[in-house]
């Protein structure tokens, strides 16, 4: 008879299944080779996900909340959303970590994958980024609707730009594009205050 899983495990098995799937993607995950890429049973993913959609929840999750943590960061650094939008996009450029957003947009159009997906998911992805955007551009003397509605933009555009480099690789463009865009809010802010 095989041993218990250990009920510590769990954050590392989820961080090694972040690193494995971001390498490998959503498109055909299925729990036996995952389990056997990261050096574990199928019952021992079960006993700490319950489900493949739970594990599938709780990698979204991390990767929303590693994202969400840098993003507050670079804003607090005070250069508000500029700040914010330079720091994304020199963390995205990578490899590594253009892989793991590469994760949360396979997640919402996959459609394997998107059915397994909570519908709050897709709001609060792209509602974070509007919502950090909209505070520093109020404090900065916007209206609320114009905080929002530049906020929303910024945002729209960034998540476009993350897709472009996605399905073309056009870093040197889209650098560029990312620093004007970086431009553009801190000249949104400068012209509040």
């Amino acid at each position: 008879m095989g041993r218990r899983p250990d009920p510590q495990r769990k954050p590392e098995i989820l961080r090694a299944a972040v690193d494995e799937l971001a390498r490998t993607g959503l498109g055909d995950m299925s729990l036996r080779p995952l389990a056997a890429a990261l050096g574990v049973s199928t019952y021992s993913l079960t006993y700490h996900f319950g489900s493949k959609e739970n594990l599938l929840a709780d990698v979204l999750g991390f990767v929303e909340a590693e994202q969400a943590e840098l993003a507050r960061g670079w804003a607090e650094t005070g250069g508000g959303p500029a700040s914010a939008v330079a720091g994304y996009w020199d963390w995205v450029a990578e490899d590594a970590n253009l892989a793991r957003v590469r994760l949360v947009f396979e997640a919402l159009t996959v459609p394997r994958v998107s059915g397994l997906v909570t519908p709050d998911f897709r709001g609060r992805l792209m509602r974070a980024w509007v919502d950090l955007f909209a505070a520093d551009l109020r404090t900065a003397g916007l209206t609320p609707e114009q905080a929002e509605d530049e906020a929303t933009l910024a945002a729209s555009a960034l998540a476009g730009m993350v897709l472009d480099l996605l399905a073309t690789g056009d870093r040197d463009r889209l650098r560029r594009a990312a620093g004007a865009l970086a431009a553009r809010l801190e000249e949104l802010s400068a012209a509040q205050t």
